[in-house]
């Protein structure tokens, strides 16, 4: 036989097989390993997403937990810088103009902060902005009346005049130490705790 003729009688030995319904064992071999590659390649493809979407969800939870502590930590900064502020201008050393212009500075840096502040804890938690302006009223209630005599009172010029002896507001932590057991439900496992059932606890 030619080449030719045996190629056309393998080429009709083929067809017969496959015209009678029966595969050839190679292709069929060939299709199972694609299968397999295929499914690997996807359930990689599917883990490698999924562990994508694991970290960018655990990178923002982290990050919102980081702003968050951020917010209070300063809302409880201003809060005590607040209470903190007549002895400021009690323990002046002089009246010169610029010592009294840096007071009055530090008094309308000390407001602007505290307005940010509670617009910040408002928004973040209704509950914590409530107790946050009870804390502010708590404190400004000794705050004002302390700020309006130390401007009334004359400059310290001597060391022992620091020592003011109990004059002044007192303590501004037991107005913020409400909020600051509150603040703690704001992170962890403890902000699933429905505000309503923590608010007995604090």
């Amino acid at each position: 036989m030619g080449v030719l003729t045996v190629h056309l009688l393998t080429a009709g030995v083929a067809s017969h097989v496959i015209a009678g319904g029966e595969a050839p064992a190679a292709p069929a071999s060939d299709d199972n390993s694609t299968s397999v590659w295929l499914l690997l390649a996807i359930a990689l493809l599917g883990s490698s997403v999924l562990a994508g979407v694991i970290t960018s969800v655990l990178g923002n939870l982290r990050a919102a937990a980081t702003a968050r502590r951020e917010g209070y930590a300063n809302a409880v900064r201003s809060l005590i810088s607040r209470g903190e502020y007549p002895y400021r201008v009690r323990r002046r050393v002089s009246d010169d103009p610029e010592v009294l212009s840096a007071l009055v500075e530090r008094g309308h840096d000390l407001q602007e902060q505290l307005a940010a502040c509670r617009t910040w804890v408002a928004s973040e938690h209704q509950v914590l902005g409530t107790l946050f302006e009870a804390a502010l009223a708590a404190i400004d209630g000794t705050v004002g009346p302390a700020i309006k005599d130390a401007w009334n009172q004359p400059p310290i010029t001597v060391a022992a005049g620091m020592n003011l002896d109990g004059w002044g507001p007192g303590d501004p932590w037991p107005h913020v130490a409400k909020l600051e057991r509150a603040i703690a439900f704001r992170f962890g496992p403890r902000r699933l705790v429905p505000s309503s059932l923590w608010q007995s606890l604090i």
